[in-house]
């Protein structure tokens, strides 16, 4: 493949500023062919990005982690799709959500609202997860899509609930572990790997408090020292970083080998059967774009560009990352970049699909 347009868009949003570091790879006839640009800041002497550079997924997490243990555990008759929430979880039938299904958490259906309002984000992971479940809905299930966080961490209580495990050992013991993942992992910083992670976004006074909260629990003091005022390897987004840096929704990093792996044992049918995967993977309805967990190409105006074909699955992150695949071309793509730091670039929305239809073009 002639990368030159795509190598040439990665090192343009470099020097337009919108992220200071990326790393693709582009799945064609059958191999990955992998990049890396820039360094973890816009600092000249900083660390280059390379094969060993770990990155916040963001919503990524809800597809390589949350669908992903779902998929598994569909397979093994532990729920059905149109079971209720409220058959596993005692209570939750409150505020209305009697009638609300599996299915309505992997479509964004439920009727929730996006995320929870700052007031509850910055307490305690017990508020937190307490708030979530007791949210009413905004809509009736099924009767409108809705791109909500709060569904995804409901799901990922949900899976705790039917098997009486935490989710970070679920995502390990069907995730992870068979799949060989090991850059893969919630809270690189507790387990001192925060210098392998690309720096994301200015910490905000209420996280240098939740920092001082968790004196203690993680060893803070050795591992941050005086603390660096941007985030690395602690996760960016508010919600998950409260429920210490796990959560069904965000708190994910991973390298861009790992996500090659993943990606190559999903389309292989190794992480679940080749229908499973092709059921979670198709749009559900023509009132959204949505398949379960996953999302598919929209006609107009996708991250994906304009070449993709209309069967092509995928799912972004709002830290910068994407991954996007098309079953029909055999044409995948993996981007990852800290566009977040050291505050948002909202110019990777129009990088995105430029990104993709350069890829398209040069597999072709």
């Amino acid at each position: 493949m002639d990368l030159t347009a795509v190598e040439t868009l990665i090192e343009k949003g470099i020097a337009d500023a919108t992220f200071p570091g990326a790393a693709y790879a582009i799945w064609h006839n059958g191999e990955w062919t992998k990049r890396y640009h820039g360094r973890f800041t816009y600092c000249p002497d900083d660390k280059k990005v390379d094969s060993r550079t770990r990155w916040d997924l963001a919503s990524l997490s809800k597809v390589v982690a949350t669908t992903s243990v779902a998929m598994r555990f569909f397979e093994r008759e532990k729920f059905t799709l149109d079971q209720t929430i409220a058959s596993i979880i005692p209570g939750y039938e409150v505020n209305g959500k009697a009638a609300v299904t599996f299915r309505n958490l992997l479509l964004h259906d439920a009727g929730l609202i996006p995320d929870l309002p700052a007031r509850l984000i910055q307490t305690d992971a017990e508020t937190v997860r307490r708030e979530t479940l007791a949210q009413p809905l905004k809509t009736a299930p099924g009767e409108k899509m809705v791109y909500s966080d709060l569904g995804m961490m409901t799901l990922a209580f949900t899976l705790e609930y039917i098997v009486d495990r935490p989710f970070v050992t679920l995502v390990t013991d069907e995730v992870f572990r068979p799949l060989d993942l090991r850059e893969t992992g919630y809270l690189p910083w507790a387990k001192g790997d925060r210098e392998s992670c690309a720096p994301t976004a200015t910490v905000e006074p209420w996280q240098r408090d939740m920092r001082r909260k968790r004196l203690g629990d993680f060893g803070c003091a050795r591992v941050f020292g005086d603390a660096p005022a941007y985030l690395q390897g602690e996760v960016h987004d508010p919600t998950a970083f409260v429920l210490g840096g796990v959560a069904g929704h965000a708190g994910l990093f991973s390298t861009l080998d790992d996500l090659c792996r993943f990606i190559h044992a999903l389309v292989e049918g190794r992480i679940a059967k080749p229908e499973t995967v092709a059921l979670f993977t198709r749009q559900q309805s023509p009132k959204s774009t949505r398949a379960l967990g996953w999302d598919t190409k929209s006609p107009t105006g996708s991250s994906a560009g304009t070449l993709f074909g209309p069967r092509s699955f995928g799912h972004t992150g709002y830290t910068g990352t994407s991954i996007w695949f098309d079953p029909d071309a055999q044409l995948g793509a993996i981007l990852l970049t800290n566009r977040v730091h050291p505050n948002d670039h909202a110019s990777v929305v129009k990088l995105r699909p430029a990104f993709h239809d350069a890829v398209w073009k040069a597999a072709e």
